[in-house]
């Protein structure tokens, strides 16, 4: 399995540091126009499954509530149908909030060839598909659109044989199922990619006084005047086998702020400093510095 063009535009916080589950509108799955004009025979199908598949893996990180567009509105109207829907929260009730965060997904490369190999001895055919994805995503806050990162994930391509016997439904029932499958996979692919882009780890180095960096700059979301906490992460042993255990014990050890942004690394003030460190053995072993929330 090679993989999917996944860019995903999203907002300058980190929406792993939030405790509760945030709610996300999935806009419909597109194809661009150039895609469209393709004809691929498996697009529309492909279109048809990925919602649900994405959707499934989404939720099931535990961090998201993922709602289908379609099952709230049409878009246009989003607004104004939220503010009425019975599923948010009112004033006098206790339910879900309104989702601040739209996710509108494109396919722009869709490249399908398939080849047919016909057998006499039964007239079956044995059909070969080999298709190419690749999809662009936007993480979008609904009240302030205008702050986008964008990144990109290994490609996704898959090929396969349907061995087709009798009928034009025999082949379409196939297909469906072999293209329903290359979705689940696609999706699960996508939404690993998300969860890891999302959470990424950024890095506090090069302490000098009162100064330190951040290695994040404006390319990912980093603003001057935002606060990050700072933390260090020590390893935990099981007690009876020493074994080293995935994870670690979380300790904040300070706090710093924004006061200048490059591409990929920002210049900090450091405001509560608990023994904040950067000389350290391994890369491994620096602070990691969170965005605050707000």
């Amino acid at each position: 399995m090679k993989s999917i063009f996944l860019f995903v535009s999203f907002l300058s916080f980190s929406l792993s540091l939030l405790a509760s589950k945030e709610t996300i509108i999935l806009g419909e799955i597109k194809a661009t126009d150039s895609v469209k004009k393709n004809n691929s025979p498996s697009l529309q199908a492909f279109l048809q499954a990925m919602p649900t598949h994405f959707m499934h893996y989404l939720n099931n990180t535990g961090k998201y509530a993922v709602v289908n567009i379609d099952e709230i509105v049409s878009q246009s109207n989003l607004n104004l149908e939220l503010e009425y829907s019975e599923i948010f929260e009112k004033a006098e009730q206790k339910k879900e909030s309104i989702p601040k965060y739209l996710l509108n997904c494109n396919v722009v490369e869709f490249l399908e060839k398939v080849t047919r190999t016909t057998n006499p001895l039964d007239n079956s055919t044995r059909l070969n598909r080999d298709i190419y994805v690749s999809i662009t995503m936007i993480l979008i806050e609904r009240g302030n659109a205008s702050e986008q990162k964008t990144f990109e994930v290994p490609v996704f391509n898959a090929s396969w044989d349907e061995d087709i016997f009798g009928s034009t439904n025999s082949e379409n029932f196939e297909s469906r199922k072999k293209i329903d499958q290359f979705a689940k996979d696609a999706a699960a692919e996508m939404s690993s990619h998300f969860m890891k882009e999302i959470e990424q780890v950024i890095y506090l180095h090069g302490k000098n006084g009162s100064q330190c960096f951040i290695l994040a700059g404006y390319k990912n979301g980093v603003k001057v005047g935002q606060h990050y906490e700072v933390f260090i992460s020590k390893p935990i042993f099981h007690p009876i086998t020493k074994k080293k255990l995935a994870g670690g014990a979380i300790t904040q050890i300070g706090s710093v702020k924004v006061t200048h942004t490059q591409e990929d690394v920002s210049t900090c003030e450091i405001l509560e400093d608990n023994g904040i460190n950067t000389e350290v053995a391994s890369p491994e072993d620096l602070p990691i510095a969170k965005l605050a929330k707000q």
